[in-house]
C-alpha cells in the first residue's frame, strides 16, 4: 500500500479518537447502564489500537511515527484499564460482549488483541543477543558431556552395511522380474483365447466410437473430481493448492513489508542525524539574539524589582532552577486574592463548604466502590488529539512524497531546548555576575554618600 493509504487511515481513526473521547468517561449512574457503555468503548478502543498498529507499522515517516506510538501506548493503557473495571463490575475474567457485536453489527474477530509487532520490532538487537546467549550456553553444556562410549561401539561396520544392500538390490530385481513374467504370461493367454474364438475384423468407425467414449468418460471424470474439489476448498473442508510464491499475495505483503521497514531505518537514521544538525545550527543562527533577549528581560527585573523594594534581588539558584521563573512565571492562585475581602464572606464560604464536604461524603458512600478513578491515559489521548489537530491535520505534503522528516518541526521542537540550555549556561552566569556588580556599585555610592555628608558637618562646625 501507498504512504497515502496510511496517513488516511491515521485520519480517520484520529477522528474515531475523538468521538471517543467524547463518551469518555460516561456520566451513567446505574451500573448496569455503566457496563453496557464501557463495553462498547471498550470494543471502539480495539478497533482504534488495530488501526493505530497498522499505522505505526507501515508509516515510514519518522516523526509522524513518534507521534503514532504515542497515541497508540494512551490507547493501549485506556483499554486495559476499561477492561479491569469491567471485570471488578462483572465479577468475571471473561466478559461476554456477544450482545453488543450483534447491535454493531461486528464478526467476534474484532476481539481478538494481536501483539504488536514493534514489541518485536524494535527489540531484534536484544532478541537476538539473548538467541546467542543460549545457543553459547547449550553448547558450553554439550561440550562438558562425556562421549559415551556404547554408542561409539553400536556403530555398523562395511562389510555390515554391504550385505544389507546386496539383500535389498537382490530383493528389487526378484520382484521386477516377477512383475514383468506376469505380464508376459497374462499376453500369452489373452492371444491364445483369441485364436481359439477366432478375432473378428475391427471396423473403422466402431473403433473411432469406441476411443470417443473412452475419452468423454474420462474428461468427464476429471472435470468432476476437479469440481469436487473446488466445492471442498470453497466451504473449508480442504486446504486450498498453495500458490506460486512470485504470485502469492501473502508473500507480496511480506516483500512490502520488509522494504517499508528498511526505509523506516534510514529515514530514522536521517531524523536523528538531523536533530544534531539542526540543533547545532539554531545555536549558531539564533543563540546571539536569544541570549541578547533573555537579558533584557532580566535587566528589566532587575530594575523593576529595586523599583518596589529599594534594593536589588538576590539571583535564583540553579537548583531552584535560575532565573526560569522570570520567563514562566507561577500562576496566581485565587486563594491569595481572596485573601483581601472581607472576613464576613470567608465565614460564610467556610460554612457553605463544610456543608458541601459532608454532602459529598454522603454521595461518595453511596457510589460504592466500583467507580472509575480518573484515567491518566484519558488525557494523554487528549493531548495527542490536539497535537494531530494543530500540526498534521492540515498539513501540506504534497512535496515530500518520500516522506522524509520535516525540518520546520524540528526546529519547533528544538528551540525551547537550546533557549533552557543558553540560559542555563551562558546567561545565569553573566547576570549574577552582572547583579553582583550593581549591588557593589551601590554600596560604595551609599558609602561615599555618607563620607560627604560628615566632611560637609565638620566644615560647618569649623566656621562657627
Amino acid at each position: 500500500m501507498a504512504n497515502v493509504t496510511y496517513d488516511l487511515l491515521w485520519r480517520e481513526t484520529m477522528r474515531d479518537l475523538l468521538d471517543m473521547l467524547e463518551l469518555d468517561p460516561p456520566t451513567d449512574e446505574d451500573e448496569e447502564e455503566a457496563f453496557q457503555h464501557f463495553s462498547y468503548l471498550y470494543i471502539k478502543y480495539v478497533q482504534i489500537f488495530k488501526n493505530l498498529e497498522d499505522c505505526y507499522d507501515q508509516h515510514v515517516h519518522p516523526q509522524k511515527r513518534l507521534d503514532v506510538k504515542e497515541v497508540l501506548e494512551a490507547v493501549i493503557g485506556r483499554m486495559l484499564e476499561i477492561k479491569q473495571y469491567l471485570t471488578n463490575l462483572s465479577g468475571l475474567k471473561f466478559i461476554n460482549f456477544d450482545d453488543i457485536l450483534v447491535d454493531l453489527k461486528l464478526i467476534p474477530e474484532t476481539l481478538e488483541l494481536p501483539v504488536p509487532r514493534y514489541f518485536v520490532d524494535e527489540r531484534q538487537k536484544d532478541l537476538m543477543l539473548r538467541e546467542k546467549l543460549v545457543q553459547t550456553l547449550i553448547a558450553a553444556r554439550d561440550a562438558d558431556k562425556e562421549p559415551d562410549a556404547e554408542a561409539e561401539n553400536q556403530g555398523m561396520s562395511i562389510d555390515e552395511a554391504i550385505r544389507i544392500i546386496q539383500v535389498n538390490e537382490r530383493g528389487r530385481q526378484g520382484n521386477q522380474r516377477a512383475r514383468f513374467m506376469k505380464e508376459i504370461r497374462k499376453q500369452e493367454e489373452l492371444e491364445k483365447k483369441l485364436r481359439d474364438v477366432g478375432q473378428p475384423e475391427t471396423d473403422p468407425d466402431s473403433a473411432a466410437v469406441v476411443i470417443q467414449k473412452l475419452f468423454r468418460g474420462f474428461k468427464t471424470m476429471k472435470q468432476a473430481r476437479q469440481m469436487r474439489e473446488e466445492e471442498l476448498v470453497f466451504i473449508g473442508m480442504k486446504e486450498p493448492e498453495p500458490k506460486p510464491r512470485e504470485i502469492d499475495p501473502l508473500h507480496r505483503q511480506d516483500e512490502i513489508r520488509s522494504r517499508r521497514k528498511i526505509i523506516q531505518a534510514q529515514n530514522k537514521d536521517e531524523y536523528e542525524e538531523a536533530l544534531v544538525n539542526i540543533r547545532r545550527k539554531i545555536y549558531d543562527d539564533e543563540g546571539v539574539d536569544m541570549r541578547e533577549q533573555m537579558m533584557d528581560k532580566i535587566r528589566q527585573w532587575f530594575v523593576a524589582f529595586r523599583e518596589q523594594n529599594e534594593s536589588f534581588p538576590d539571583y535564583p539558584d540553579e537548583d531552584v532552577g535560575g532565573s526560569v521563573f522570570i520567563f514562566d512565571p507561577p500562576p496566581v492562585l485565587e486563594e491569595e486574592v481572596d485573601e483581601d475581602e472581607g472576613g464576613k464572606k470567608d465565614a460564610k464560604k467556610d460554612d457553605k463548604k463544610k456543608d458541601d464536604k459532608k454532602k459529598g461524603a454522603d454521595e461518595e458512600e453511596d457510589e460504592g466502590a466500583n467507580e472509575l478513578p480518573p484515567s491518566e491515559f484519558v488525557l494523554k489521548m487528549q493531548s495527542c488529539t490536539e497535537k494531530f489537530c494543530q500540526v498534521w491535520q492540515d498539513r501540506d505534503e504534497s512535496q515530500n512524497f518520500a516522506q522524509k522528516y520535516d525540518a520546520e518541526l524540528i526546529r519547533e521542537a528544538l528551540r525551547p531546548g537550546v533557549r533552557d540550555e543558553i540560559r542555563i549556561k551562558e546567561v545565569d552566569a553573566v547576570m549574577r555576575e552582572e547583579l553582583e556588580n550593581l549591588k557593589l556599585a551601590v554600596e560604595k555610592g551609599k558609602k561615599k554618600g555618607k563620607k560627604k555628608g560628615k566632611k560637609k558637618g565638620k566644615k560647618g562646625k569649623k566656621k562657627k
